[in-house]
């Protein structure tokens, strides 16, 4: 298993993390949600869909730059420092919103249950999220003195670049 895949398989099975953002005053602002996340030609993505007009996506917008950090009482841990973006490209929307329904639950789950108007539903805001930086690493590796696995994807700006346009 490479360690893309042993991220995601952490990250899959705790299902929801703690994403950090910076505000417009340049304070950090943390709140739990529920990414979903993609090994594909680009890499790894994660996908993250929210409501229009939540705090998070102001802050996106001003410093692109999230945390997500995952634990749970095993005390399995993964983080990934992301560079995010909003994408409005339609296709890519219907894409990834087919890819979430299909992701086995529990870490997929049907959007329609929140947004009934599909990918085109005016509440519906999808932003992709491109790591530069994973750390993660399961509890027994921790208890036995193993440090967790750290892998960097170049500088935080290079992550940014495939898509951009989006």
């Amino acid at each position: 298993m490479s360690p893309l895949e042993r991220f995601v398989g952490i990250a899959h099975e705790i299902v929801w993390c703690t994403l950090g953002t910076v505000d417009r005053s340049g304070r950090p602002r943390s709140r739990v949600v529920h990414p979903v996340w993609e090994l594909g030609g680009e890499g790894l993505t994660g996908w993250l869909t929210t409501r229009s007009g939540t705090p998070k996506l102001g802050h996106i917008e001003a410093t692109p730059y999230v945390s997500c950090s995952y634990w749970w009482e095993k005390h399995d841990v993964a983080v990934a420092e992301c560079h995010a973006q909003v994408v409005t490209d339609r296709d890519e929307r219907e894409r990834v919103w087919t890819m979430v329904a299909a992701t086995p639950r529990p870490a997929g789950f049907d959007p329609a249950t929140i947004w009934p108007g599909g990918p085109d539903d005016p509440g519906f805001v999808l932003v992709r999220m491109r790591p530069w930086l994973l750390r993660f690493a399961r509890a027994d590796a921790l208890a036995a003195g193993t440090p967790p696995e750290v892998h960097r994807f170049g500088a935080p700006e290079a992550v940014a670049a495939p898509g951009a346009s989006s």
